[in-house]
Order: C-alpha cells, then structure tokens, then sequence
C-alpha cells in the first residue's frame, strides 16, 4: 500500500543524484541503469530546447549527446551543488554550455560516430513529437519545462498503469484514467460504472482512490530528481505552475 505523502518525504528514496555517482565508481549495471533512467526522462526537453534555439536536428542530436557524455564526469556532479540539488535545473544550466561550446568551436560530435554515445535516436521520432509542440511558445526554457513536466506526468501514470496490470485490472485502468487530473472526464459517471459493473458510489470512491495514488507518483517521480525534501517540495510547485500555465 503506498505511504503517505510525507512518509515518503521523510524516507527520501535514492535519487538520481546517486545513481550518477555509481556511474563514476565504475559499476557498469549501475552505469547502465543510471544513465537508460535519466535519458528517458530527459532527452526529449533537451533535445526540443536545442531545436527551439534554430539548431538542426543532427546538431540537437550531438549536443543531446554531448550533455550526456557530460553527466557522468566528475566536475559535472560538482557543478551540480550550484543548482540546489534540481535534476532539471542543472541539465539546463549544462545544456547552455554545451550549446555555447558548439557555437565557439562549430563543430559537434559526428553523429553517432561516439563510442560515449548513449541515446539511439533512430526510433524516438524526435522531430515528430517536436513538430507537435505549440507555435506560439516562443521561449527555448518554457518549451524545456513543458516537456519536462509532461514526462514527470507520463511516467506516474505508467507506473500507475504498471500496478492495474499487476492486478489484472486492465478495464479499470482504462475506465478510469480519463478522471486523472489531466484526463478529458467527459464521460458520464453512470456510464463507465455501468462498464464497470459497480455503483456510482463506489466509482466515485475508486476515481479518488485513483487519483490519490496518481499524486504520489508523481511526488515520487519528482523525488527522484532533487536532493533532498526542501528541493523537492520546491520542484513539486514548479510542477504545478508548469501545468497551471497549459504546460
């Protein structure tokens, strides 16, 4: 059963800030694991801001690798106590630099031709999610934050997802995930407890349940990336004025 909110605070799981450092002890499982969980949650706001600032594709790719390549280097993780301990903040402030080291020297990586590389774009259809996002976000650090949020909310909801299929509730994943908070809940609640064979009451009880449980996912989510509980209750707001704003 999910521990409250606070217990989970208070807890504070191993964040990502420690999955980095066993990546530089030179544990490869850990070095793996580490760097497949923070690419997947990262790449895509990366690789956006650097369109966003008029680079092409292939130098959005290389710089995307590059700060990867970065992450795991020492004075990167030192560099990292000037960001208050945010997963976000710091790769953004590292991607700036990675983006003004390619236009002093113009020249990047070759595309990849890298043995450090560690993100294969060839079936991530970035330039498809990329042409998707809003034409009238004109600023490179918003279009950042939208996509960063959106993969704090996709992956709470995939672990969500993950804990009806353990239960073999698939139907009621389905049912109920539009009364996330983000969900169209549209359809009648009659309806879908009709579907699943429950009262409206009971519905009513499950799509609060559900929810709840959604939150703390993603409190866990966002715990993942901060240092400590101050950082990540301040990540938390950042999330919800993130969303508030239509990111």
């Amino acid at each position: 059963m999910p521990q409250p909110a606070e217990t989970q605070l208070a807890s504070f799981p191993a964040t990502r800030w420690t999955l980095i450092r066993r990546v530089q002890k030179g544990d490869e499982r850990d070095a793996r694991g580490a760097m497949e969980e923070i690419c997947r949650q990262y790449w895509y706001p990366i690789y956006a801001f650097a369109r966003h600032r008029g680079f092409s594709a292939h130098d959005s790719e290389d710089m995307t690798q590059e700060l990867f390549r970065r992450v795991i280097t020492s004075e990167t993780i030192q560099a990292a106590r000037q960001e208050h301990g945010l997963m976000r903040s710091f790769l953004l402030s590292l991607l700036k630099k990675v983006i003004s080291n390619h236009v002093r020297d113009a020249t990047a990586q070759k595309r990849g031709g890298s043995e450090t590389a560690t993100i294969s774009f060839t079936d991530l259809e970035a330039e498809g999610r990329y042409a998707l996002e809003p034409a009238d976000i004109h600023d490179p650090d918003t279009l950042f934050d939208r996509a960063w949020a959106q993969g704090v909310l996709n992956a709470a909801e995939k672990r969500l997802r993950e804990s009806f299929a353990e239960g073999n509730n698939h139907e009621g994943y389905d049912q109920l995930r539009e009364f996330l908070p983000l969900g169209d809940n549209v359809t009648p609640y009659e309806e879908v407890a009709r579907k699943l064979n429950i009262t409206e009451s009971a519905l009513r009880q499950q799509i609060s349940r559900v929810r709840k449980r959604y939150a703390k996912l993603i409190e866990q989510e966002i715990a993942q990336t901060a240092s400590g509980p101050a950082e990540a209750k301040a990540e938390m707001a950042h999330l919800m004025a993130v969303i508030g704003a239509g990111g």
